[in-house]
């Protein structure tokens, strides 16, 4: 009767089964009835943790376009992942002189050459940091055939556009009142020196240049860069060639002929346009109305950064806006590099001594192709010039302020014209070392 024990047997366990469970469910309503607010959060905790863990599998209100809030914010996240942006530094510095003390101070007597290098070794480091450095050299490379001489008519050893080069500049601009100091023959040669040199020259020409073609394109980190430059006058020496003559050479300040220009670099679809502009009143602390006038000029018709020289002082910079165009102006960069200062031309020529770095940092968005100023920075610098016997010839360095404040080496007495020199510099400028905003 194996089959009706095992009968019994079920319905046993079929009753102890019914109980147990009888008895579970009356503690468990017991507990409910005990803990209603508590399983209540439970039970909401775990519906967010489950959204949370199944966010992409949770309804969402479509849009006008039949996609959801969230894959537009995906969407957007990935765009802005993808996107990549290429930085550059471009810096100028201000004249770049040749006095005749200068010159004897570079002179190697024995060997009868001449060696500039030691003169820009401490602001080597801050030019060589610039992806695109320009400098404004004021002088002639006529060659020995031509005496060297310092002002009023320069001409320099060639050896001035070597020290140049091992100082990090790339791109010198050769338009300012002294390109014709040694005529036509010295204009040219000074271009083909530089040139010879691995540099680029904008703003004076040794052969009559494609009309068209009145500028630089220089692609940098793949970032395209348009420099234009000019003069305001070359002292009257013009004079003797035909208007011709000189626009083959030279480029003048004309604001119908700087609108061709850029209107012409413009073809050539730069992300930045540059201009180096030899203008004003020497040793006037303010912009003239010419300085003002073209920088608007120029800014209206799309130049991004303007580098102003020739009043051998610093004066201010400033953002301005025409018809829309924004441009970053320097009015003067002072001088880098000169015998101007306070022994030499008398007391209160001391801001002849004084020079600025500025650099614009530049942005361009690959995906967008949208290129901005991102920041400027300015480094004061002071020209130091000693000599132990208190005549020539001197010793000159190009001192980065800031950092010589602490050289053991350099007097107390210069150290406090260096103080003096970088306040006056942060001063005159009256735009701080910060982003554009």
């Amino acid at each position: 009767m194996r089959s009706n024990n095992r009968r019994n047997k079920k319905n046993t366990t079929m009753i102890l089964a019914i109980i147990a469970l009888v008895v579970i469910l009356m503690g468990a309503g017991i507990y409910v009835w005990a803990n209603p607010f508590q399983n209540d959060q439970e039970t909401a905790e775990t519906n967010e943790e489950m959204e949370g863990d199944s966010g992409n599998t949770t309804e969402k209100e479509p849009n006008k376009d039949g996609e959801t809030a969230e894959s537009d914010s995906d969407e957007q996240a990935e765009q802005e992942a993808e996107e990549t942006f290429i930085d550059i530094r471009i810096s100028a510095v201000g004249d770049v002189m040749g006095h005749l003390s200068q010159l004897i101070a570079a002179h190697d007597a024995q060997t009868d050459t001449y060696d500039f290098n030691s003169v820009f070794e401490d602001v080597k480091p801050f030019i060589e940091e610039a992806d695109l450095a320009l400098a404004n050299l004021e002088t002639t490379l006529a060659g020995p055939s031509v005496p060297y001489n310092g002002y009023p008519m320069f001409n320099a050893p060639d050896e001035l556009a070597d020290a140049l080069k091992y100082a990090g500049f790339d791109t010198i601009v050769t338009s300012n009142n002294h390109s014709l100091d040694t005529r036509d023959e010295g204009l040219r040669r000074t271009a083909e020196v530089i040139k010879g040199k691995g540099m680029d020259v904008v703003g004076t020409y040794e052969s009559a240049p494609d009309p068209d073609e009145r500028f630089l394109i220089k692609d940098v980190k793949g970032i395209k860069v348009a420099i234009l430059a000019y003069t305001e006058h070359t002292n009257g020496l013009d004079a003797q060639y035909s208007a011709e003559e000189v626009h083959s050479m030279i480029n003048i300040i004309d604001e119908a002929q700087m609108v061709k220009d850029i209107e012409n670099a413009k073809a050539h679809d730069p992300d930045i346009i540059v201009a180096y502009t030899h203008w004003g009143n020497e040793y006037t602390r303010d912009p003239n109305e010419v300085q003002t006038t073209n920088a608007e000029i120029l800014a209206r018709e799309g130049v991004d950064i303007i580098f102003g020289g020739h009043p051998h002082v610093i004066h201010e910079a400033e953002f301005i806006e025409v018809d829309g165009n924004e441009a970053f102006v320097i009015y003067s960069l002072g001088n880098i590099y000169s015998n101007q200062r306070k022994e030499t031309l008398g007391e209160g020529f001391e801001p002849t001594e004084d020079g600025v770095i500025t650099s614009v940092d530049i942005q361009k968005n690959e995906q967008t192709g949208e290129t901005t100023i991102k920041s400027v920075d300015f480094v004061p610098t002071w020209m130091y010039r000693h000599s132990d016997t208190g005549g020539a010839p001197y010793t000159y360095r190009i001192l980065p302020i800031e950092s010589h404040l602490e050289d053991t080496t350099i007097q107390e007495s210069y150290k406090e014209r260096m103080r003096k020199s970088y306040e006056e510099t942060m001063e005159r400028i009256n735009m701080p070392n910060s982003e554009n905003e």
